[in-house]
């Protein structure tokens, strides 16, 4: 008996093309061997990939877990192949309406499955995706199934660069075809870096058709301001952290005012523990874009296992840590720009005057800052410093702006604008570069998308976003006077790079590709809740499809505005705002009976 001829001939009848590229495969990357049971079990590098002892059992445990999470009509994408019994498993426990499909990213692997034991028919019911990334990504997108991604973790630990590719894929596929209306609740901070950034980010929802519930915690700014001026430590400590607390308990009842869809907090937004597990409790999905650098602000850790999904800056390390720390989804989701905002302007020639210079700055005194930008004093060039937090720089006092006080969002336009080379220094508590350069700042997308002209210390991944045509970077300040020399006298260069630059952010790297990307990601998570909404499957045109046998139910759907999202809710807010002295059909009646019992039973605090 040959198996692995008659799995290729099985294979063949359905799939031609990969029988045909499974049969010369040289195979080799399990290693196959009896479990304790009898049947094959397989290690690869020395790794057990299947249970030593029971691999039908181990595989069956798999999914009787998944299986329930499984909707009718949805595809069930499977990450990790090994000899496929988990797969088998799940086949078999699916409904007949459940579709699946397993990803081969190693065709040595699937040969050797194909080699080691009979698939039997359970296999032709099987969605085999070989090929790269983008082009599996492709096909599960034109399938047009809601997608259900599983993944079977001892068997895919070698191919996880593959897995994150077709991830990002499938993300971007999804973002492309998102067309239903979300409710999504910001959360922002009370101060900080990331409040600005996070009402770019209500624009880019708005921009993209949701509907965003903005708490805004700055309203609160000045009080927890006077609280810092208390001397004793404990004191000041203590009272910032009750007022944290009550924001906090303040964003859940305004959360239960109206429960949104999504729950976004930005960094250092006042959410506690205990108020994140009780929104998890009350089945609520939340999200943290995390835009500070993970290893000088650390209060992530004590969040980590509160919010559902995270997303970071940075990878590596940083993904490694909040998974340790206890973040169930952590995913890379870089800065961006708001061209609504960061745009070239017309600089009058007062306002040149007074913001322009040959070189400028705008940040924060942060350490390495101050001991590098006096090497910019006494050239043949002007300079200019912005930005507040340079107390004690006397230095550097001769070029601080405006007494060292804090510049807004128009004024660094002004700035950004009016200078001719724009320096772009990352900040750290060291005194030199950073060395441990694994983020791009906002100012670097903000820069560009001004259509202004930038030297950006170098950083690991820069090379992601621009191309060395569209940005000039330095690994040692000390080139930065002939840099700056350089192209202080090639306007034309400057302006070439600067042009690309901003071409290349309004195409890539605006918050509305974020944010795409952010509920793209959500929606590949949640397929039946988010994702269903951003397919549009609640939307008044597909809900009508889907009742065509109910005409009482049809007709009361045609009653609400086209192209709108329709919940029951909304339902029966049509059906009240006919009046107490309305006579209502049996289904109107019915329709306000569930919407009662769902307000009744609703109970989020």
């Amino acid at each position: 008996m040959n198996i692995f001829q008659d799995n290729l001939d099985r294979l063949a009848s359905r799939h031609q093309d990969l029988a045909t590229a499974a049969k010369p495969a040289a195979g080799g990357v399990l290693t196959v061997e009896p479990a304790r049971t009898g049947v094959p079990s397989a290690r690869r590098s020395g790794r057990w990939i299947h249970s030593a002892y029971d691999p039908l059992r181990e595989a069956q445990t798999w999914a009787d877990t998944h299986a329930p999470a499984c909707r009718s009509g949805e595809m069930v994408v499977v990450a990790g192949v090994g000899l496929l019994y988990h797969v088998e498993a799940l086949r078999r426990k699916l409904a007949p309406d459940v579709s699946l499909a397993v990803l081969i990213p190693n065709l040595d692997e699937f040969h050797d499955a194909l080699a080691a034991r009979p698939l039997e028919a359970w296999s032709e019911a099987i969605l085999w995706l070989p090929g790269a990334p983008a082009e599996i990504a492709a096909t599960l997108t034109k399938i047009g199934r809601p997608l259900r991604c599983l993944s079977y973790a001892p068997a895919v630990a070698w191919d996880t660069d593959f897995h994150r590719a077709l991830e990002e894929a499938l993300r971007r596929d999804m973002s492309r075809q998102a067309g239903g209306q979300l409710t999504i609740a910001l959360v922002g901070p009370i101060y900080g870096g990331s409040l600005p950034i996070a009402r770019y980010v209500k624009r880019a929802l708005e921009t993209l058709g949701h509907t965003v519930q903005w708490i805004d915690h700055s309203v609160h700014a000045a009080s927890y301001d006077a609280m810092g001026t208390l001397k004793d430590q404990r004191n000041r400590q203590m009272m910032q952290g009750r007022m944290a607390e009550v924001l906090s308990q303040w964003t859940l009842a305004t959360l239960a005012e109206s429960p949104p869809d999504l729950v976004l907090s930005m960094a250092q937004a006042p959410m506690t523990l205990p108020v994140l597990e009780h929104l998890r409790k009350k089945k609520f999905l939340t999200a943290m874009w995390f835009v500070e650098n993970y290893r000088h602000l650390t209060y992530w850790q004590q969040l980590a296992s509160g919010y559902e999904f995270w997303f970071v800056f940075q990878q590596g390390a940083c993904l490694d840590a909040f998974r340790q720390a206890g973040a169930r989804q952590v995913s890379y989701l870089p800065m961006a720009a708001d061209p609504d905002l960061h745009c070239p302007m017309s600089i009058t020639d007062e306002d040149r005057h007074r913001f322009g210079s040959d070189v400028s700055f705008v940040g924060a005194g942060y350490a390495n800052r101050r001991r590098l930008f006096p090497s910019l004093l006494r050239q043949p060039w002007s300079f200019k410093l912005w930005g507040n937090e340079w107390d004690g720089a006397d230095e550097l006092r001769s070029v601080l702006q405006l007494n060292g006080a804090r510049i807004d969002t128009a004024t660094c336009m002004k700035v950004f604008n009016a200078t001719t080379i724009n320096v772009n220094l990352h900040s750290t508590t060291g005194v030199g570069l950073d060395p441990q350069a694994d983020f791009v700042n906002p100012r670097t997308f903000e820069l560009a998308a001004c259509g202004a002209f930038q030297l950006v210390d170098h950083r690991s991944e820069l090379h992601r976003f621009f191309t060395e045509q569209e940005m000039v970077s330095f690994k040692d300040f000390g080139d930065v006077p002939g840099l700056v020399h350089r192209w202080l006298n090639d306007s034309a260069a400057r302006q070439a790079m600067a042009d690309a630059a901003r071409a290349r952010v309004l195409s890539e790297h605006t918050y509305v590709h974020r944010m795409r990307e952010l509920l793209g990601h959500i929606g590949l998570s949640q397929p039946d809740r988010v994702g269903s909404v951003l397919r549009g499957e609640r939307q008044q045109e597909s809900l009508l499809n889907r009742c065509t046998d109910d005409r009482p139910l049809e007709a009361l759907l045609r009653d609400c505005p086209s192209g709108q999202r329709i919940e029951l809710k909304d339902v029966a807010a049509r059906i009240r705002s006919k009046g107490s002295t309305a006579t209502l059909k049996r289904e109107e009646l019915m329709v306000l009976m569930l919407d009662e019992y769902r307000s009744e039973t609703r109970d989020l605090l």
